[in-house]
């Protein structure tokens, strides 16, 4: 059951200011600004439903702890996981744009949201520019990791669409400082993985340990790495640009420096 919970703004930077200030260049009126619009906050736990298909969605979410997926459910009950929002991610961003979901969205673990009211976005747009700027990159950046997605699922063989999803996942949590370069914490389970990919769970099973026995991608105790990460992002055909802010060096490029 969802959890309102009371508490003023944290002193430590958000995520996803985190995440614009990387972005844009922001002053501190601007930072405070969109702290504060973090104030009113919700918990759910895992599996719990924010939003579901064909509801009246007249709110933001601001994922601010824990990951929550997007989905659908056909009529022959297969559901597909169209995304996955980490910390510092909106979802419903444009929601002025909408008056009902056109998807489902769940907490894929324990997981505190910030709530935001259309109107506030609205004061962002008119009030603060250079922060609009930021959040329609957002908005970008989250148009192509779908594209990505589409890509996959229609043009890569299932290994290395896999492997691709976790490149990205690396590179996303490591943006906010969630992951190193040696790897992250995989809060996903096989079968949730094989909704990702439009895959049976037979099949996924098999390809993370073709993945594994080839070196391409290792997996302990809930932790993901990459055992020779040049080798990775060759065989998974992972260009990283899709990712970057406007003003970030690589991320991978980064990571293979060190």
């Amino acid at each position: 059951m969802a959890t309102t919970i009371k508490s003023a703004t944290s002193a430590a930077m958000s995520a996803a200011v985190h995440r614009l200030a990387n972005t844009v260049l922001l002053n501190e009126e601007e930072v405070d600004f969109f702290e504060q619009l973090q104030i009113n906050r919700v918990a759910y736990q895992r599996g719990e439903d924010l939003v579901v298909d064909g509801d009246d969605f007249r709110v933001c979410f601001l994922v601010r702890r824990g990951w929550a997926i997007k989905y659908k459910i056909t009529k022959a009950g297969r559901r597909q996981i169209i995304g996955v929002a980490l910390p510092g991610d909106f979802i419903g961003l444009h929601i002025n744009f909408q008056r009902r979901a056109s998807y489902s969205v769940a907490a894929l673990t324990e997981l505190e949201t910030a709530v935001i009211e259309p109107i506030r976005l609205l004061e962002v747009y008119q009030k603060y520019p250079v922060l609009a700027s930021g959040l329609d990159w957002m908005s970008v950046r989250n148009f192509n990791i779908l594209s990505e997605h589409n890509v996959s699922l229609g043009a890569r063989p299932a290994s290395q669409r896999i492997l691709h999803f976790m490149l990205e996942l690396w590179c996303r949590l490591r943006a906010i400082g969630e992951a190193d370069k040696d790897g992250f914490k995989l809060m996903m389970t096989q079968e949730q993985i094989s909704d990702t990919m439009g895959l049976s769970l037979v099949h996924t099973n098999k390809n993370l340990r073709k993945l594994q026995r080839e070196g391409l991608l290792s997996m302990n105790n809930g932790i993901v790495g990459f055992p020779d990460p040049a080798r990775s992002i060759e065989y998974a055909d992972f260009d990283e640009r899709f990712l970057e802010n406007f003003q970030e060096s690589r991320l991978v490029a980064s990571a293979l420096s060190r």
